[in-house]
């Protein structure tokens, strides 16, 4: 599933900061700048000319140097039936597939053909497989994502995911957070996020989006829309994005 997108000279104040699995791979392609990644683990910077997909079940940090344009061309990805699990960096040889792939998604983005776009996203996948960071969900997860999926608008409990396992409660949410790095209301929040960038990104009203994503009135949606991107739909929808 694709989230954001965009070619862009980043502002200078601009910094990432996930304290928690964010759920999604920001997939860069940088141009140019000075930039570093940072987890518990690693500590990278990200080279002009190349390609990172950054993971999606840890936390990490991402800083760059102002006095240097951090350009780059990126996408949000929710990888179907994968998960990241570390930053993963790609060298993109001139004239390669691959950079004429990153050529294409380039081209899509500035002509917004977002269905195509939407290909390429999944496309990338196929550079990634068999990097040991690029990890197949479980069956487990792949069932919880298709569930929730199909009754985002609904009311969904820890209850009725862990019925479709035979699970107790808490022994799922043991299982689904030593999968993921979160728990499952975490990742109920994230998916419903999610798709309500997805909606609102293609000009559905805040009140409609409000009740395709299964919450009952727009207050709540807009405290945890707000929450989750730091700013509330209104302001999203007028042109916020952050790479």
């Amino acid at each position: 599933m694709l989230i954001e997108y965009g070619n862009t000279t980043v502002k200078p104040n601009w910094e990432l900061n996930e304290e928690a699995p964010a759920g999604y791979s920001r997939i860069y392609y940088v141009v140019s700048g000075d930039v570093t990644y940072a987890s518990a683990e690693e500590r990278r910077a990200l080279k002009p000319g190349c390609l990172y997909v950054l993971p999606s079940t840890e936390p990490y940090r991402v800083r760059r140097n102002p006095a240097l344009n951090f350009v780059c061309t990126y996408l949000h990805v929710v990888f179907s039936q994968y998960r990241v699990s570390g930053l993963i960096e790609l060298e993109v040889p001139p004239g390669s597939c691959l950079s004429q792939m990153i050529l294409t998604v380039q081209k899509a983005i500035s002509e917004m053909r977002i269905e195509l776009l939407e290909q390429l996203a999944e496309a990338i996948a196929l550079f990634l497989r068999g990097n040991e960071r690029f990890v197949q969900n479980s069956r487990m997860l792949t069932q919880v994502q298709q569930y929730i999926v199909g009754h985002i608008s609904e009311e969904i409990t820890i209850e009725q995911l862990s019925l479709l396992f035979n699970y107790h409660p808490n022994y799922f949410i043991r299982l689904f957070r030593r999968e993921t790095g979160y728990t499952p209301y975490q990742y109920i929040i994230q998916q419903r996020m999610q798709y309500a960038v997805t909606q609102l990104n293609v000009g559905m009203p805040n009140d409609a989006v409000c009740y395709a994503c299964g919450y009952t009135d727009s207050s709540t949606f807009t405290r945890a829309f707000r929450k989750y991107y730091g700013v509330a739909p209104q302001k999203y929808r007028k042109g916020f994005r952050k790479p």
